[in-house]
Formats: structure tokens, sequence, C-alpha cells
């Protein structure tokens, strides 16, 4: 008999709570809210809806999501937005509402650009960044940081990198750009057989195409055997005039190149160099 009236007891309490009308409230998502963003509304409802309507205003005030107690929305333009929820059962209808205000992302943009071939090496990083007020570089494997607008940092070894910044706001909100770049496993040098030194911006200096140098001696004599120029430094050229300054005649020269790498292979060349002048 027990048994029995707490079943009715039981059942009478179901009827009562598919007879009543829902309930609803809207979970915004947590933290700062910004554009460019995957943010998911969730929902705390009672009394089982059987339908679930969103919409945001200001919008268009579409149907983001039909029965679904969840919906992800990504707002384009800052600003505070209305978003609603109708839910409803058999029993009625009731709609919940909730403000949110939503910041500007910033734009996190840079170029960046390694100075030579190989390792060592500098990378310069310029940044364009939009929206944004701070910034902080990271680099792959190292606690260096840096929070200036641009940076520069240097290699020593080859190997993969990786370059992010993140740009931020005073809203609070942040976005992250990354470039990953590799340095040559091994040293290397080549040189090009002729240079045109007319000033025109264009093959106007005689300079090694190296990478992974840490010494470079090269020294260029004229068709008679003379020294004309030389430099003992890994980023040094021949601009086409001697050492005392005094240009040189279009002609074939002669050149003597040493070289160490850092991964400890040495190079000794000899060649011939043509110079052009227009």
């Amino acid at each position: 008999m027990l048994r029995k009236l707490l079943s009715i007891v039981f059942t009478v309490s179901g009827l009562l709570a598919l007879s009543q009308a829902p309930t609803a409230t809207i979970v915004p998502p947590a933290g700062i809210l910004c554009t460019g963003q995957s943010l998911v509304f969730n929902s705390l409802t009672t009394n089982t809806p059987t339908a679930y309507s969103w919409t945001i205003n200001p919008g268009s005030g579409a149907i983001l999501s039909n029965n679904q107690p969840s919906v992800g929305v990504t707002f384009t333009n800052a600003g505070i937005y209305s978003v609603s929820l109708t839910v409803s059962n058999a029993s009625g209808t009731v709609t919940a509402s909730t403000s949110v205000s939503i910041g500007i992302s910033p734009s996190a943009l840079f170029s960046a650009s390694l100075t030579s071939a190989g390792f060592p090496n500098q990378i310069d990083l310029t940044n364009f960044s939009t929206n944004a007020n701070a910034y902080l570089w990271t680099f792959s494997g190292e606690a260096t940081t840096y929070t200036t607008t641009n940076a520069s940092h240097s290699y020593t070894a080859s190997g993969n990198y990786t370059v992010s910044l993140v740009a931020m706001n005073l809203n609070g909100c942040s976005t992250i750009s990354s470039y990953s770049f590799r340095l040559a496993d091994s040293s290397g040098v080549s040189l090009p057989n002729f240079f045109t030194p007319n000033a025109d911006g264009i093959n106007d200096i005689f300079k090694p195409v190296a990478r992974g140098l840490k010494t470079l001696k090269v020294h260029v004599y004229n068709r008679f055997g003379i020294l004309v120029y030389n430099w003992d430094t890994v980023n040094g050229f021949w601009d086409g005039y001697t050492t005392s300054g005094i240009l040189c005649d279009s002609g074939t020269y002669f050149y003597v190149l040493e070289a160490e790498g850092f991964d400890g292979k040495s190079y000794k060349l000899k060649s011939f160099l043509n110079l052009f002048r227009n």
C-alpha cells in the first residue's frame, strides 16, 4: 500500500512539473569578451523546455540557434549587445536576456627579416599591429622576452625557431601571431664572379654569400698580382675602390678567400672576378 502511495506521489509530482512553464537563465562566457573570439553562451533551465531560440541585438534579430541549450557567437564589432533566449514547453514560453560588453581585439602583425644566411644570425622584427598599446615578444625554447614595439634577437646555432608576438590593449583583449623559420645546419660560402659598381643600387658590391662563418678573410688582386683591396670581417665587401680610395678600372681581378665556419669547416677559395663599369 505504501509503495502505491509513493508511486502516486511521484507521478503527481512529475505531472505538476510537466504542467509548469519553463524558466531560463543565460550564462555568458567568463572573462574578458573580445571581438574575433568564439564565445559560447549556455543556459540554465527548469521544467524541461522542448524548444530553444537565441537572438542577438543590435543586429538582424535573426534566430541564432533552435532547440539547443547553448550557442556560439563571434562578434566582429565592439559594443554592448543584448543576448536573448526564448524557451518553451507545452505549458508556456519564457524569454531571458543578458547584456554583454565586447571589446575590440588588437591585430597582431609583424615582419621578420634575417640579416644573413645560416648562423650566427640576427632576426629583425618590425611591428605592424593595430588597436594595441602593449606587446610581448617570445622566442621558442628561450626565457628571453621583449616588451618593446620592435625587437631584434640573435641566434648562435642552427635549428628550427619560432618567434611570437602578443599584442594587447587597454580593454584587456589580446591576439597572437607567430613566425617559424630554420637556420641552416652547416656553414657554407659562395662568391659571384662579377659585379657592377656603378651606383645604380643593383649588384654594386662584391660580397660573399655566406652562412655560419666565424671568420672570413678576402684579398683581391689585379691582373698584375698587386693587392688592391682586402678585408677580414664576416660582413665585409669590396665596392670597386682600392684600400686608398682610388677607383678601380673595369677588368678581371683575382681573389683569395679564407674562412672558418662555426661547425669547424675551413674554406680556401681562389678564383677570378670581373668588374664592369657601364
